[in-house]
């Protein structure tokens, strides 16, 4: 027969014990905000630094420049990036990935477009990307930036270029000539060449149209 105090030790009453409502607080919305404020704070980091790494140049933006421009307390800074360098990485990681992103798109679109169209379209696509997008601008440059492990992505871009070219040569759309073997590098470079240069110039006219002037006259050139 169960005792008079057995009651007070059923499941249901000790479930209740454990179990105790917090009066206007949401279990883990602590740390839900913290989060949030460590991703957005994380986020405006880079969007300096990329700022600055755009216009300035790796060389010239020091972390005290970076901390500075976005008031930034040190500490925070070193909680997510080690250095200036893990922010570049971070910036041709991303440019990494919009590149490759870009470059499928293109090539899994119509099967009747010819690889001119296909070359014009991944480096249209990449000039409006990069017109609009300071990060991706910065990414982009930061491939040629010797002080840093950029793990050659400039090279990388340039061989994942000459892949499409080389093929199309094989198989007889593209004319098997020293200038269209090195269409690929003048592209890459051609990019890369109107974006420092629209930067250094401050024209009105926009990055995007600079770019695909030059790679018009690039693939007319090489596959005329």
């Amino acid at each position: 027969m169960n005792g008079h105090n057995e009651s007070a030790a059923t499941p249901e009453s000790a479930a209740a014990t454990r179990t105790h409502p917090r009066v206007g607080r949401i279990p883990g919305s602590k740390n839900s905000a913290m989060q949030d404020r460590a991703v957005r704070t994380r986020e405006a980091i880079i969007a300096v630094a990329a700022r600055h790494f755009d216009t300035d140049g790796y060389g010239h933006t020091s972390i005290n420049t970076i901390s500075g421009a976005g008031k930034f307390a040190k500490g925070a800074m070193y909680y997510h990036f080690p250095s200036k360098e893990a922010i570049a990485e971070h910036l041709i990681s991303d440019w990494n990935r919009t590149l490759a992103e870009t470059i499928s798109e293109a090539l899994a679109g119509s099967p009747s477009s010819t690889v001119r169209e296909k070359l014009a379209a991944i480096f249209i696509s990449l000039a409006q990307r990069i017109g609009e997008n300071t990060n991706l601008r910065a990414g982009m440059k930061l491939t040629l930036e010797p002080a840093i492990n950029n793990g050659a992505a400039f090279v990388r871009w340039v061989d994942a270029i000459s892949d499409i070219i080389e093929t199309a040569i094989t198989d007889g759309e593209l004319t098997d000539t020293p200038t269209t073997h090195r269409l690929a590098w003048n592209l890459c470079a051609g990019t890369i060449g109107a974006a420092i240069a629209s930067a250094t110039l401050r024209e009105d006219l926009d990055l995007a149209t600079r770019i695909e002037d030059t790679v018009t006259a690039h693939l007319k050139s090489s596959t005329a």
